[in-house]
C-alpha cells in the first residue's frame, strides 16, 4: 500500500502532518488527482478543529483528513473514464469515508493525492442518475490560465457566487453584510456586480475594511470596534441582512435592521451552540434564508471560472498569504490570528 502526506486532525485542536495516509485507489470510473494547493477555510475547516462543528455539516470523528477547496491536476484515469484526460487541472478530489489506516476525512482536500470522478460517462453508463452521483457531484475542471493557487478559491468564489443568487440581490437593494473575510467580502463583490445600490460592511479588522471598499465598493464600512454598530446605523433599513461571520446572535440583531418584507440571510457557518434560533424574536414580516450548506456552487461554477478569465474577479483579493502545507501550525496561526485574509496551502515550492 502506498501512502502519501496529509494535514490530519488528530482530536479537537490537534493538527498534524501525518505520512501514513492511503492513496486511494481509482476505480474503472475515477481519476487519481495531485494536489498542488488548498485553500483554508475559517469556517468549516476550524470548526472541525475546535470540535464545533456537527455531524450533519460533515463532521466525521477524528482522527480526520482536513479540507475541502484542494486544487490540482488529473495523473491518472479510470479504464471508462471519457470526458476527463490525464493533464486537467481540477478542484475538489476527495477522498473515499474510510480513507484507510483508520482515517477519516473531511473532503481531504489536504492531502497529496485525491480522487475524481467522471459522472457524464457514469449517467451515460446508466449507472447513476444526477441526484445520487458520488460525492454528491463535488469535482469540476478550470483552465491551464488560472493558477493552482487562485485555484484554491474557486470553490469558495462559487459559493459566494450562487449565494448571492439564491439570497436574491437585485437591482436597487440596500444590503448590509456582517463580516469583511473572505467569504464576506466575495459575496459582497457579487451582489454588487448583481447591481445593488447601496453596500454596508461591519468588522473590526480596519485591513479588512479597507480591503471590502477597494474589492467591492463598500459606500459605508463600520468598524463595530469603534463604534456600536446602532449608532453608526441609527434607524436604518436595509432589503438584506447577511450573516457571513456564523452567529444566531447576528441573526436576530439583523433582522430588526430589515425593511417589511426584507431577508435575513445566514451564510456564516453556525457552530454547535448557534443552532438553534429562536425564530418568535425575529422581526414580524421578514424572513430568514438559511445558507449555511453552499447550495448550487457546481452549477454557477462555469460562470464564475469566465468571470475570473474575463478578469471580472480577482482571486488573488481573497488571500494574502500561501504557505507550505507542512507549515500548517504557521497557517493556521495567521488564520486564527487574523493576520492573514486567507491562506492557500502549497504542496510544492515554499514560499515566504
Amino acid at each position: 500500500m502506498k501512502t502519501m502526506k496529509a494535514v490530519v486532525v488528530t482530536d479537537v485542536g490537534k493538527v498534524e502532518i501525518r505520512d501514513d495516509v492511503p492513496i486511494p485507489e481509482i476505480t474503472d470510473y475515477e481519476v487519481l488527482c495531485r494536489n498542488h494547493a488548498c485553500g483554508i477555510c475559517s469556517g468549516t475547516d476550524f470548526q472541525i478543529i475546535n470540535g464545533t462543528l456537527e455531524e450533519e455539516a460533515g463532521f466525521c470523528g477524528y482522527p480526520v483528513v482536513l479540507g475541502h477547496e484542494g486544487a490540482g491536476e488529473i495523473i491518472a484515469v479510470g479504464s471508462k473514464v471519457r470526458y476527463l484526460s490525464v493533464g486537467q487541472r481540477c478542484i475538489h478530489s476527495n477522498l473515499r469515508p474510510d480513507v484507510g489506516n483508520g482515517y477519516k476525512k473531511a473532503y481531504g482536500g489536504m492531502a497529496e493525492y485525491g480522487i475524481g470522478v467522471d459522472f457524464r460517462a457514469m449517467v451515460e453508463d446508466g449507472l447513476c442518475d444526477q441526484e445520487h452521483l458520488p460525492f454528491a457531484g463535488k469535482f469540476h475542471t478550470f483552465p491551464d490560465c488560472i493558477s493552482y493557487q487562485d485555484a484554491g478559491l474557486l470553490l469558495s468564489l462559487s459559493e459566494c457566487h450562487s449565494a448571492a443568487k439564491n439570497f436574491g440581490a437585485k437591482e436597487g437593494d440596500r444590503v448590509l453584510v456582517y463580516g469583511a473575510g473572505p467569504m464576506g467580502t466575495a459575496l459582497s463583490l457579487f451582489m454588487r456586480l448583481r447591481g445593488i445600490a447601496h453596500l454596508t460592511v461591519i468588522d473590526s479588522v480596519p485591513e479588512r475594511l479597507e480591503n471590502v471598499k477597494r474589492i467591492a465598493r463598500a459606500d459605508r464600512t463600520v468598524n463595530f470596534a469603534e463604534t456600536p454598530v446602532s449608532e453608526a446605523l441609527k434607524n436604518e433599513k436595509f432589503d438584506l441582512v447577511v450573516d457571513a461571520v456564523g452567529s444566531r446572535n447576528i441573526l436576530m440583531e439583523g433582522s430588526y435592521m430589515l425593511k417589511p418584507g426584507g431577508k435575513v440571510c445566514s451564510l456564516g457557518v453556525l457552530k454547535k451552540a448557534d443552532r438553534e434560533v429562536a425564530v418568535s424574536r425575529l422581526q414580524n414580516n421578514t424572513c430568514l434564508h438559511m445558507l449555511n450548506q453552499p447550495y448550487g456552487e457546481y452549477a454557477i461554477m462555469d460562470d464564475t471560472i469566465e468571470m475570473i478569465v474575463r478578469g471580472d474577479i480577482r482571486p488573488r483579493d481573497f488571500y494574502s498569504h500561501v504557505v507550505y502545507f507542512e507549515e500548517i501550525d504557521r497557517a493556521l496561526d495567521l488564520v486564527r490570528s487574523r493576520k492573514a485574509l486567507k491562506v492557500v496551502l502549497d504542496f510544492g515550492t515554499r514560499y515566504l
